[in-house]
């Protein structure tokens, strides 16, 4: 039982911490347990029993072990829903992808794993306490998930503060490292705490002193920086926008060929709606356009096209494209290059400019060529797939304002608007995000098409809303998010959903309340913000430093085990 304890605790810490990240309970409700985020106070917390196993832990693999275990428990829950994907909507069989999935959570949990080794080897030799060691190992692991194998940075711990808005500004100096080290260092100072009061002796006054004080001016800065932004939000110009979320399950989407006039009825109608109402800005969710157009598309005012000219909205269409290119060999069969892009429309359907996926998604667009070679077998994952090709190039797309009606306002509106685009995946990668920031001039919002009918009624479409809004907050831009079933929203800069958010949609026929949900729209005012956060000029600096302070302490902790190792005994002492 002795040596169990410990496993144990790292497994309860583990799935303790996943309460704090929005989730969606199977078998008990389609919609998350906790809307208001009220159990993100638990990743405060949740993680002092696997630390306080790892101070009474001998050994830097049984550590990583302990390490392995927590994250296996907070990653299968925070990403149970891709099992669910592969098989409902990818079609896989159910053995395929619980092994994908295993595959899947090894991967990021073995980057706890890392920190906790890490921390405790070096705890070992350079006599560091944890609370010093555990903060900067922890976000260096993070920072390295964020790159390894293409990176999947999904369910980073700085996650579980999105809703908590104080602590969630502070993404705009650090990132969502920055918040990812501050909880852990407050775990590790409480498991001091916890560690003192069971040995009985006086409590340990540097680690709590250090954890409050860093607390207590991050509270701090986030409530004068979260007062500050909503005072800008309501002086800045604004514009109005339409979100267009066509609620088609996946199955449909799949086979797009065969219900082009319904999914493209269900686009339509709300545009037309948005236009009438007045909208600047329309947009679509991802390769939502039910027909394969070529990249280089100049017009979609074409006969059999399907969109009718607008009065005075600007169109944002997500549509897939395809390319055929000469085959390898003369006389050969051509070869179709596939993309993932947005376009930006006039009210005349005219082309003003184009932005093609950047990140894509490992297994979902394309395999990687390394998997391909090592694990041939793999291909048999994504047998319907065609591989997606990458944009190269950051793009932002700008449209010019209608005038506006003489006054006070009209002085303010400027003359064009300059939207970042962001497809998809593009949004967990939060460099994406801070190299649109650094275009001059830097654009004024963002827009995160994306299709959460992959996910089912899950916790998916939530977390990833919740990543999101943490973009929102260290960019301090308005991000327009379209949705193809899920969810729909207009974020703030401050993290804060724009009233409205549509948060239906038959994502999964099986569990659908209504079938035939119709199309929704949400109609929204955007305010247009064009200065830089701390965070989008320096960038990752603060996990950067960390990771380096948390290899030279490894270094070091390594260079004192070799000097031990090569001392020579004193004649006479053991």
């Amino acid at each position: 039982m002795r040596r169990l304890l410990p496993l144990a605790a790292a497994l309860a810490s583990g799935a303790a911490t996943a309460l704090a990240l929005p989730l969606v309970v199977p078998f008990l409700s389609i919609r998350p347990v906790d809307p208001g985020g009220r159990l993100e106070v638990v990743a405060w917390v949740s993680l002092v029993p696997a630390f306080l196993a790892l101070r009474g832990c001998r050994g830097t693999w049984r550590a990583a072990l302990l390490g392995l275990l927590a994250g296996l428990a907070y990653f299968f829950c925070a990403i149970y829903w891709v099992s669910h994907a592969m098989t409902a909507f990818g079609g896989l069989s159910l053995p395929m992808s619980l092994l994908a999935l295993t595959l899947l959570v090894l991967y990021m949990a073995a980057h706890w794993a890392l920190a906790f080794g890490v921390s405790a080897r070096v705890r070992a030799r350079l006599g560091w306490p944890l609370w010093a060691i555990l903060p900067p190992a922890w976000t260096g692991a993070e920072l390295l998930r964020n790159y390894l194998f293409s990176g999947f940075p999904w369910a980073d711990l700085g996650y579980t503060q999105v809703r908590t808005l104080p602590v969630a500004q502070l993404a705009s100096l650090v990132g969502v490292y920055g918040i990812a080290a501050l909880v852990v260092l407050v775990n590790a100072a409480l498991a001091e705490l916890a560690a003192a009061v069971a040995g009985r002796r006086a409590p340990p006054i540097r680690p709590l002193a250090v954890a409050a004080a860093v607390l207590a001016l991050a509270v701090g800065y986030g409530e004068l920086h979260l007062a500050s932004v909503r005072a800008q939000v309501l002086a800045a110009p604004t514009i109005e926008v339409g979100v267009v979320q066509p609620n088609v399950d996946q199955s449909v989407r799949n086979g797009r060929r065969q219900h082009e006039e319904y999914i493209l009825e269900r686009l339509v109608g709300p545009t037309v709606e948005a236009d009438r109402a007045g909208a600047d800005l329309v947009a679509w969710p991802e390769a939502s356009y039910p027909f394969d157009v070529p990249p280089g598309v100049r017009s979609f005012d074409v006969p059999g096209a399907g969109i009718p000219r607008l009065g005075h909205a600007h169109l944002l269409v997500g549509a897939p494209t395809v390319e055929w290119l000469p085959g390898p060999t003369p006389g050969a069969r051509r070869v179709p290059r596939v993309g993932n892009m947005l376009f930006l429309l006039d009210p005349d359907l005219q082309v003003l400019g184009s932005y093609q996926k950047l990140h894509l998604v490992p297994f979902g667009e394309y395999v990687p060529e390394a998997v391909r070679i090592l694990l041939p077998f793999v291909k048999q994952l994504v047998p319907t797939m065609a591989a997606v090709s990458p944009g190269k190039d950051y793009s932002v797309l700008q449209f010019r304002l209608a005038p506006a009606p003489a006054g006070p306002a009209a002085a303010e509106r400027p003359a064009t608007v300059r939207a970042a685009p962001l497809i998809c995946y593009d949004a967990i990668f939060p460099e994406i995000v801070r190299a649109f920031a650094r275009e001059a001039p830097p654009p004024d919002i963002l827009v995160n098409g994306t299709n959460d009918a992959w996910y089912g009624y899950s916790s998916g479409p939530y977390q990833f809303l919740a990543i999101v809004q943490l973009r929102a907050i260290e960019a301090a831009r308005t991000v327009v998010r379209p949705a193809y079933a899920g969810v729909s929203a207009v974020v703030l800069p401050t993290g804060e959903l724009a009233p409205g958010a549509i948060d239906v949609g038959p994502v999964d026929p099986d569990l659908a309340p209504d079938r035939d949900e119709p199309a929704r729209l949400l109609l929204a005012r955007a305010p247009l913000l064009r200065g830089r956060t701390l965070y989008t000029t320096i960038g990752d600096l603060f996990a950067y430093g960390c990771a380096l302070a948390a290899a030279g302490a490894l270094l070091a902790a390594w260079v004192r085990k070799g000097s031990r190792a090569e001392r020579p005994r004193v004649q006479g002492r053991p």
